[in-house]
Protein backbone atom coordinates (compact mmCIF):
# COMPACT_ATOMS: atom_id res chain seq x y z
CA UNK A 1 0.00 0.00 0.00
CA UNK A 2 1.16 3.64 -0.73
CA UNK A 3 1.77 6.22 1.88
CA UNK A 4 -0.47 9.20 1.08
CA UNK A 5 2.54 11.52 1.70
CA UNK A 6 5.09 12.83 -0.73
CA UNK A 7 8.61 11.63 -0.04
CA UNK A 8 11.38 12.85 -2.26
CA UNK A 9 14.70 11.08 -1.01
CA UNK A 10 18.09 11.99 -2.15
CA UNK A 11 19.95 8.68 -2.51
CA UNK A 12 23.46 8.35 -4.48
CA UNK A 13 22.87 11.72 -6.39
CA UNK A 14 20.11 10.84 -8.05
CA UNK A 15 16.43 12.53 -6.90
CA UNK A 16 13.81 9.92 -6.59
CA UNK A 17 10.54 11.14 -6.43
CA UNK A 18 7.11 9.30 -5.29
CA UNK A 19 4.01 11.66 -6.01
CA UNK A 20 0.89 10.45 -4.71
CA UNK A 21 -2.25 12.54 -5.42
CA UNK A 22 -5.19 11.54 -3.71
CA UNK A 23 -8.52 11.95 -5.08
CA UNK A 24 -11.31 13.03 -2.91
CA UNK A 25 -14.03 10.18 -2.94
CA UNK A 26 -11.50 7.15 -2.18
CA UNK A 27 -12.50 4.92 1.02
CA UNK A 28 -9.57 6.00 3.38
CA UNK A 29 -10.47 3.26 5.93
CA UNK A 30 -7.32 1.82 5.49
CA UNK A 31 -4.88 4.38 6.37
CA UNK A 32 -3.84 5.38 9.80
CA UNK A 33 -5.50 8.17 11.64
CA UNK A 34 -2.16 10.35 10.92
CA UNK A 35 -2.40 9.79 7.41
CA UNK A 36 -6.21 10.29 7.45
CA UNK A 37 -6.16 13.37 9.28
CA UNK A 38 -3.34 14.45 6.93
CA UNK A 39 -5.54 13.77 3.92
CA UNK A 40 -7.88 16.05 5.19
CA UNK A 41 -6.09 18.85 6.45
CA UNK A 42 -4.37 18.63 2.46
CA UNK A 43 -8.37 18.59 1.21
CA UNK A 44 -9.47 21.50 3.15
CA UNK A 45 -6.15 23.41 1.42
CA UNK A 46 -6.92 22.68 -1.83
CA UNK A 47 -10.39 23.94 -0.94
CA UNK A 48 -9.28 26.78 0.85
CA UNK A 49 -6.60 28.58 -0.88
CA UNK A 50 -8.05 28.88 -4.64
CA UNK A 51 -11.25 30.02 -3.01
CA UNK A 52 -9.24 32.56 -1.13
CA UNK A 53 -7.40 33.16 -4.62
CA UNK A 54 -11.31 33.76 -6.01
CA UNK A 55 -12.33 36.11 -3.12
CA UNK A 56 -9.93 38.15 -3.82
CA UNK A 57 -10.49 38.96 -7.29
CA UNK A 58 -14.13 39.59 -6.52
CA UNK A 59 -12.92 41.98 -3.54
CA UNK A 60 -10.32 43.97 -6.26
CA UNK A 61 -13.72 44.37 -8.14
CA UNK A 62 -16.03 45.16 -5.21
CA UNK A 63 -13.25 47.65 -4.01
CA UNK A 64 -12.86 49.32 -7.34
CA UNK A 65 -16.37 49.93 -8.32
CA UNK A 66 -16.70 51.29 -4.69
CA UNK A 67 -14.04 53.58 -5.16
CA UNK A 68 -15.19 55.11 -8.28
CA UNK A 69 -18.88 55.38 -6.81
CA UNK A 70 -17.00 57.38 -3.75
CA UNK A 71 -19.80 55.42 -1.49
CA UNK A 72 -19.42 55.82 2.04
CA UNK A 73 -21.05 52.56 2.58
CA UNK A 74 -19.70 50.36 -0.48
CA UNK A 75 -16.42 51.43 0.79
CA UNK A 76 -16.64 50.12 4.06
CA UNK A 77 -18.32 47.10 2.97
CA UNK A 78 -15.42 46.44 1.02
CA UNK A 79 -12.99 47.18 3.44
CA UNK A 80 -15.17 44.98 5.69
CA UNK A 81 -14.95 42.25 2.51
CA UNK A 82 -10.92 42.25 1.97
CA UNK A 83 -10.45 42.36 5.85
CA UNK A 84 -12.32 38.82 5.97
CA UNK A 85 -10.44 37.49 2.72
CA UNK A 86 -7.33 38.51 4.78
CA UNK A 87 -8.57 35.52 7.40
CA UNK A 88 -9.14 33.29 5.04
CA UNK A 89 -5.43 33.28 3.44
CA UNK A 90 -4.60 33.38 7.12
CA UNK A 91 -5.76 30.52 7.80
CA UNK A 92 -4.88 28.92 4.50
CA UNK A 93 -1.41 29.51 5.16
CA UNK A 94 -1.27 28.56 8.64
CA UNK A 95 -2.76 25.11 8.02
CA UNK A 96 -0.64 24.44 5.14
CA UNK A 97 2.44 25.46 7.27
CA UNK A 98 0.90 22.89 10.01
CA UNK A 99 0.10 20.02 7.40
CA UNK A 100 3.60 20.25 5.78
CA UNK A 101 5.19 20.14 9.34
CA UNK A 102 2.77 16.74 10.67
CA UNK A 103 3.37 15.52 6.93
CA UNK A 104 7.14 15.78 7.92
CA UNK A 105 6.66 14.16 11.03
CA UNK A 106 4.97 11.31 9.70
CA UNK A 107 7.06 10.85 6.60
CA UNK A 108 10.19 10.39 9.53
CA UNK A 109 8.15 7.96 11.56
CA UNK A 110 7.50 5.92 8.13
CA UNK A 111 11.05 5.91 7.05
CA UNK A 112 13.25 7.05 10.03
CA UNK A 113 15.01 10.21 10.98
CA UNK A 114 18.30 8.71 9.37
CA UNK A 115 17.31 8.11 5.99
CA UNK A 116 15.75 11.85 5.98
CA UNK A 117 19.04 13.11 7.35
CA UNK A 118 20.22 14.63 4.18
CA UNK A 119 16.85 15.72 3.06
CA UNK A 120 16.59 19.73 3.17
CA UNK A 121 12.88 21.21 2.99
CA UNK A 122 12.18 24.87 2.15
CA UNK A 123 8.75 26.46 1.91
CA UNK A 124 10.09 28.44 -1.12
CA UNK A 125 8.43 31.68 -3.23
CA UNK A 126 4.74 30.38 -2.69
CA UNK A 127 4.91 30.67 1.07
CA UNK A 128 6.31 34.32 0.50
CA UNK A 129 3.55 35.13 -1.75
CA UNK A 130 0.94 33.52 0.16
CA UNK A 131 2.38 35.96 3.45
CA UNK A 132 2.35 38.88 0.97
CA UNK A 133 -1.16 38.47 -0.64
CA UNK A 134 -2.31 38.58 3.13
CA UNK A 135 -0.27 41.79 3.72
CA UNK A 136 -1.79 43.29 1.02
CA UNK A 137 -5.17 41.77 1.58
CA UNK A 138 -5.00 43.65 4.91
CA UNK A 139 -3.53 46.85 3.56
CA UNK A 140 -6.22 47.09 1.20
CA UNK A 141 -8.89 46.93 3.83
CA UNK A 142 -7.39 49.38 5.68
CA UNK A 143 -7.28 51.43 2.95
CA UNK A 144 -10.45 51.38 2.22
CA UNK A 145 -11.44 52.02 5.56
CA UNK A 146 -9.58 55.02 5.34
CA UNK A 147 -11.28 56.07 1.96
CA UNK A 148 -14.52 55.36 3.42
CA UNK A 149 -13.64 58.00 6.39
CA UNK A 150 -11.99 60.22 4.25
CA UNK A 151 -15.86 60.31 2.05
CA UNK A 152 -17.78 63.13 3.27
CA UNK A 153 -21.80 62.01 3.64
CA UNK A 154 -22.53 65.48 2.34
CA UNK A 155 -20.74 64.93 -0.72
CA UNK A 156 -22.67 61.42 -1.31
CA UNK A 157 -26.13 62.97 -0.80
CA UNK A 158 -25.09 66.32 -3.37
CA UNK A 159 -24.55 62.89 -5.73
CA UNK A 160 -27.43 61.63 -5.10
CA UNK A 161 -29.46 64.57 -5.10
CA UNK A 162 -28.00 66.17 -8.63
CA UNK A 163 -28.72 62.24 -10.00
CA UNK A 164 -32.24 62.37 -9.26
CA UNK A 165 -32.96 65.79 -10.22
Amino acid sequence: MRSPCFVSILTAGKNSSSHFIHPFTEDTSSYSEPERHLLSMHKVIVILLPLSLVLLVFGGICGLVSSLAHNRRMLITSASYFLFCSLFTLSGVSLYISYSQQAWQEMERQLGAELLAPVQVSFGWSLGLAWLSYGLEVAAGLLLLLAARMTHPQLNEFTTTMAMA
